[in-house]
């Protein structure tokens, strides 16, 4: 069986076809790109959250450690600490001090 090709119906017919086919892939990737963008700002989300409570934690050691040296009356040293590791190339920005992790910024 051999298509009209060259009937004005049917080239109609196939370009309606193909547009049809061609809008639906464009919205069907569309909607996977920004679904993918949703998931992955969720993962980062989740992440910083993660982070943020990993480093309160850290700064409630370090401040249980430097009440342990009080307690036993030796000096806490914890400035001390805190520049021997900025030596070995470290940095503590600061942005996470356990005022701004209990209060983090509005998103």
């Amino acid at each position: 069986m051999a298509l009209a090709l060259n009937d004005p119906a049917v080239q109609s017919a196939l370009i309606q076809a193909g547009a049809a086919f061609f809008s639906t892939m464009l919205a069907a990737v569309s909607a996977a790109l920004i679904g993918k963008r949703f998931s992955d700002r969720k993962k980062l989300e989740s992440k910083l959250e993660m982070s943020q409570k990993d480093i309160e934690f850290l700064l409630k050691v370090e401040a249980e450690h430097v009440a342990l040296h009080k307690e036993n009356g030796s000096t806490p040293n914890k400035i001390k600490v805190r520049e021997l590791v900025r030596e070995k190339g470290f940095t503590f920005s600061g942005q996470f001090t356990p005022g701004r992790v209990r209060h983090p910024r509005p998103k």
